[in-house]
């Protein structure tokens, strides 16, 4: 079986998507079977994943030049009408595209990854554009992919309420956390990175790009309602401003606290893993998730996890965390209040939420998806 993974679409900066492709891809490998192949179509700027698989021995990666195909449009052209010939060039059997959109004609079993269903059911949580083409290519792809994979047993649901029916293959391939997010990281090495970002602790800490499904104006206003209580405790939003970001930032430029609410960007899977083992919880009131990786992420960290009561949070974070309504600014202040005033349930969470992301694995999302590769080409 030969198999090509499409990752043009994968941006250098990983985050949500990203992050599942890289390790996805990484995990693999160790599933192949004798025969198989694995072919990654990758573009020119890529550099993380050659390093990363440059030992792998029935590994092949194909490369298109990234200063013409970063353009979404020009991308969007080589996927229909370039694509096809790369398969039909290297013989491939299986296709995976991993972010929505395939060929819509392909010499090859075609298997699309859907992460979540808000251009569909919360259109307004997107730009213009993507709320015009993206649904059109899911609904392609929900009616000519061989298989769909969902990163969580909601975004199915979600599916499956929004399209027509179909017998087509579908699997739930969860997402994983790595073995090093479950490294204790000492208290210097915490302190070395709050003195970098030039950080206080204690502080509440957001993980995730800046944009409307975030629910950030919110987090920033029940901070505010308990920021007299915690006068020494600061909000630190980590992530890349993404669109729509205006309304985030005018909230914590005009807010009574602004000195108190930090934003530091995009972080490093190192410093993100540091970031996490010290803050005081994570905070995550996403208004939808297709899965939520920050929520696994931190609960890997040992730290508690405040969460949203929607979408396929409460599948992820089970009881390991305090779920609250996203819209309700109280039950999100008095969340984050419950767990500054008592330690030893804060504790509690931290510890539960550690036994919790050890029930997920990239390796067990890889050897997921390989089956989905299996059934399509008839194997199994």
């Amino acid at each position: 079986m030969k198999i090509l993974i499409d990752f043009t679409q994968i941006p250098v900066k990983r985050t949500g998507a990203g992050v599942y492709a890289e390790n996805l891809v990484r995990e693999l490998p160790a599933f192949l079977q004798c025969g198989d192949q694995l072919v990654l179509l990758v573009q020119s700027d890529e550099e993380t994943m050659p390093q990363l698989l440059r030992d792998v021995a029935n590994l092949q990666i194909l490369s298109i030049p990234s200063r013409i195909f970063r353009n979404r449009i020009v991308l969007m052209f080589f996927e229909q009408i370039l694509l096809p010939w790369i398969l039909i060039i290297h013989r491939i059997d299986v296709l995976h595209s991993l972010h929505y959109t395939l060929p819509l004609y392909a010499p090859a079993s075609r298997v699309v990854t859907f992460h979540d269903l808000t251009m569909l059911q919360s259109p307004l949580l997107h730009t213009r554009s993507r709320r015009w083409i993206m649904p059109v290519y899911m609904r392609l792809a929900w009616r000519l992919a061989d298989a769909i994979l969902f990163v969580s047993a909601s975004t199915e649901k979600d599916a499956e309420r929004l399209f027509p029916p179909s017998q087509k293959c579908r699997a739930v391939t969860p997402l994983g956390v790595s073995d090093n997010a479950f490294v204790n990281v000492s208290a210097s090495e915490i302190r070395e990175w709050v003195t970098q970002f030039e950080l206080t602790q204690p502080y509440l800490l957001f993980v995730g790009t800046i944009e409307p499904r975030k629910n950030l104006v919110r987090l920033i206003q029940a901070f505010e309602a308990i920021a007299d209580q915690f006068p020494q405790c600061t909000l630190v939003l980590a992530g890349e401003l993404g669109w729509d970001y205006e309304p985030v930032v005018q909230a914590a430029t005009s807010s009574p606290v602004s000195h108190r609410i930090r934003h530091i960007g995009y972080v490093s899977d190192q410093a993100r893993r540091v970031l996490l083992a010290g803050c005081s919880a994570l905070v995550y009131p996403s208004l939808y998730e297709g899965f939520g990786l920050p929520v696994v992420e931190g609960m890997a960290a040992g730290v508690p996890v405040i969460t949203s009561n929607v979408s396929s949070l409460p599948e992820v974070a089970g009881t390991a965390a305090l779920l609250v309504d996203p819209t309700s600014v109280e039950q999100l202040s008095n969340a984050m209040k419950t767990l500054l005033m008592e330690p030893n349930l804060a504790k509690e969470y931290g510890r539960r939420g550690r036994e919790r992301a050890r029930t997920f694995s990239w390796s067990r999302t890889a050897a997921m998806t390989y089956r989905a590769y299996q059934a399509v080409f008839g194997l199994i």
